[in-house]
């Protein structure tokens, strides 16, 4: 396993269902959140790899709902590099609330250029792989 990354959000009503649990689906936004908040504290947000031609594509999601999440909880999303090979990496995230896991996720992803799967670009490669100085 690779590079940890930890991301910390407020849950608003809207998010939640009408028993006032973090609706499923929300999981998935705040999974994407992550991936984004961490694309965007190693300098190359989402929207300077649009400019460069590339798109950051979702092949598969999971999550494993553990114990409920509420309307005004502040949790902890820990995001985790599993995998990484030349088209494809694989990301885990664990949702704590004081420190108690609430659930559990995966996501695997791949980059399109020109509307054909591409290379991981070297940038994202050594970030992920903490390799390199753009990791530092």
């Amino acid at each position: 396993m690779g590079v940890i990354f930890t991301y910390k959000r407020r849950i608003q009503f809207y998010e939640t269902d009408p028993q006032g649990f973090l609706h499923h689906s929300n999981y998935f936004r705040i999974f994407e959140e992550t991936r984004g908040e961490f694309l965007r504290s190693i300098g190359i947000p989402y929207s300077k790899l649009r400019e460069r031609g590339y798109e950051v594509v979702l092949i598969r999601a999971s999550c494993e709902f553990k114990r409920p999440v509420l309307y005004d909880e502040v949790v902890e999303v820990v995001m985790e590099v599993l995998r990484v090979g030349r088209v494809r990496f694989e990301l885990f995230y664990k949702v704590l609330r004081d420190g108690e896991v609430r659930a559990l996720g995966k996501t695997e992803h791949c980059f399109l250029r020109g509307g054909k799967v591409s290379p991981i670009p070297e940038e994202v490669l050594r970030a992920l792989t903490l390799q390199g100085p753009d990791r530092l």
